[in-house]
């Protein structure tokens, strides 16, 4: 066998199968045949049901959530002003059509209650009206 032949080969990332990667793909033919199969299945259910959210569509296929996100987030699926398919805003995790994820929404609603308490806190053990006394 030549040394270019042997630099070439890999052992698939899905399977585990040993086959000769000439394009440098991490995916044997058989696997990267059944990940364009569940593309497909997946545009086309998006496509006849555009309202839908990630949990939807890989209910509705049985295709993984992540693959679906992973190709939204690459841009090989568009999606329409109408689904509830989105991100967060501050940490790029889905949500169903929310600005901000749940975990995040959270982290965000202690931190402005804490704000507001530092805030709010020296003020008020300073209000009012307090008489200095002079020291003879």
């Amino acid at each position: 066998m030549s040394e270019n032949k042997l630099n070439s080969l890999r052992n698939c990332k899905k399977c585990g199968r040993l086959f000769s990667s000439v394009d440098g793909s991490a995916l044997c033919s058989r696997c990267n045949d059944n990940v364009d199969d569940s593309f497909t299945r997946v545009r086309e259910y998006i496509y006849d049901n555009p309202t839908s959210s990630v949990k939807d569509v890989s209910h509705g296929t049985g295709v993984d959530a992540d693959a679906i996100l992973k190709w939204i987030r690459e841009g090989k699926i568009t999606l329409s002003d109408n689904s509830n398919i989105a991100f967060c805003e501050r940490c790029g995790s889905p949500t169903e059509g929310a600005r901000f994820c749940g975990k995040c929404v959270r982290e965000l609603t202690s931190g402005l209650k804490k704000g507001i308490e530092d805030t709010a806190g020296p003020a008020i053990k300073h209000r009012g009206m307090h008489i200095k006394e002079e020291k003879e």
